[in-house]
């Protein structure tokens, strides 16, 4: 199942509420996120007037990854904002769903209870709060 959480990324003056997969094994230096096209689009992060990518090695093979420039990145639980952070956004063209990096689970304070269950907790959370997943949502 994996788990996935909801997520408000902020761009200028636009804005997507959506699920974001918390993917261990995309690893990172910096806070990065992996965003499909439709959404890069949708944020007018895309067609970029800067032209810069990097080759990753990812499970599915290299693959060439746009740097599209700093976003702010909400975790969200219900209507309350957990974390507020500013993130990387790199366009992955092979991807259809937003994909955090450790980095990223880390800095938003994501701390996994089951990832075959889809459970997750804040780190603010008290123990007995155990949370599920948030649907799929694909671009």
């Amino acid at each position: 199942m994996g788990v996935r959480v909801r997520i408000r990324i902020i761009h200028g003056d636009k804005t997507a509420i959506t699920s974001a997969l918390v993917n261990s094994g995309f690893e990172s230096n910096e806070p990065d996120i992996c965003i499909p096209l439709g959404l890069a689009k949708r944020l007018k992060l895309w067609p970029s007037t800067v032209m810069k990518s990097i080759n990753a090695l990812t499970a599915g093979g290299e693959v060439a990854l746009h740097l599209l420039g700093k976003v702010r990145l909400q975790l969200l639980a219900g209507s309350e904002v957990k974390e507020d952070i500013e993130c990387n956004a790199l366009l992955n063209t092979q991807v259809d769903e937003v994909l955090l990096s450790d980095y990223v689970i880390d800095e938003l304070g994501i701390v996994v209870i089951s990832f075959r269950k889809g459970l997750w907790r804040h780190k603010s959370d008290p123990p007995s709060t155990i949370r599920q997943s948030a649907p799929p949502e694909y671009w």
